[in-house]
């Protein structure tokens, strides 16, 4: 038992981390050769020992099967094989335990870093709405509108929305609609007759969908912000919501090459990145430009609740 007890550590511990898992099968042989040589030769030699020792020479009342080499391998190895494959085992287990431990702490530092850059992502947006949304209000006041209450009391839901009630993974998508009403609202006192915002919305369940917040905002700043703006002409900024089996959100809007419109600017770069890890294969953005109109159109799919 010693002797057995011995050589199962020496390959459990020595030889297979040492050599096997390195892949240095040659010299895992050689030493497995050596040490199966070793143990049997102290195997051997313990029993000639007890013999001449303890049984002082003498067989009788001894089991002839203590002496037979078969019997001797046989109950060696059957012992060290037993207690190498107990232990690899055991390592097998270890390692899918620690692999798998990795993984979910892999799988939570990515939600984290996830989380952040869609934190950040979105903090952007709020900022670059309330610029646009301010210099409307400043232009008023100089202006001494009549409008400018009401266009300061449509940016405190826009506000209040944007701090208290968007700050779940998803909203309901009613809510952003009525975000997009309310801002072009804004911008239409800021630009009077020039621009003309229509919004054409064929969503049955509306109700029932949910979508990530501050998805639809960007279209419509960037549509206000590149629209051409020419004196004696509207400029329609054409908006459509509708939905079968998946939630479509497009729109258009006039724009002039000269003022070097290449993708729309820092706000759709935003939305790109939000989708990619909110949606990831599961929606779709196309760009178009042709005959001087600029058109955005986003496909989503599942965003049922």
């Amino acid at each position: 038992m010693p002797v057995a007890f011995f050589t199962t550590w020496f390959i459990n511990e020595v030889l297979i981390p040492k050599y096997l898992l390195k892949r240095n099968f040659f010299r895992f042989v050689v030493g497995l050769l050596y040490t199966f040589i070793f143990s049997f030769w102290l195997e051997t030699m313990i029993v000639l020992m007890l013999l001449a020792l303890v049984w002082n020479y003498s067989t009788n009342g001894i089991n002839p099967a203590n002496f037979e080499s078969r019997f001797l391998i046989t109950g060696l190895y059957f012992i060290v094989f037993a207690g190498v494959a107990i232990r690899q085992f055991q390592r097998v287990v270890n390692e899918q335990r620690l692999k798998e431990e990795q993984q979910s702490l892999k799988t939570k530092i990515d939600l984290k870093l996830k989380e952040s850059e869609l934190n950040l992502l979105k903090a952007q947006i709020n900022p670059h709405f309330l610029f646009n949304s301010l210099n409307c209000i400043y232009g008023l006041s100089l202006e001494k509108s009549d409008n400018t209450p009401e266009v300061i009391m449509l940016l405190s839901n826009i506000l209040d929305y944007t701090l208290y009630g968007c700050n779940t993974d998803f909203v309901p998508l009613k809510k952003e609609v009525d975000l997009v009403v309310n801002y072009a609202a804004i911008q239409k006192h800021r630009y009077g007759e020039a621009v003309d915002f229509i919004l054409e919305q064929d969503v049955p369940k509306i109700e029932l969908m949910q979508i990530s917040p501050l998805l639809l905002l960007p279209l419509v700043e960037n549509a206000f912000k590149y629209c051409t703006r020419n004196s004696g002409t509207v400029s329609a900024i054409k908006v459509n919501i509708r939905s079968n089996n998946d939630f479509i959100f497009s729109i258009q809007n006039p724009y002039s090459e000269v003022s070097n419109r290449t993708n729309g600017g820092i706000g759709l770069e935003n939305l790109k990145k939000r989708l990619e890890l909110i949606y990831p294969n599961k929606h779709s953005l196309m760009i178009d430009k042709k005959n001087n109109l600029f058109k955005v159109q986003l496909t989503i799919t599942d965003i049922w609740q």
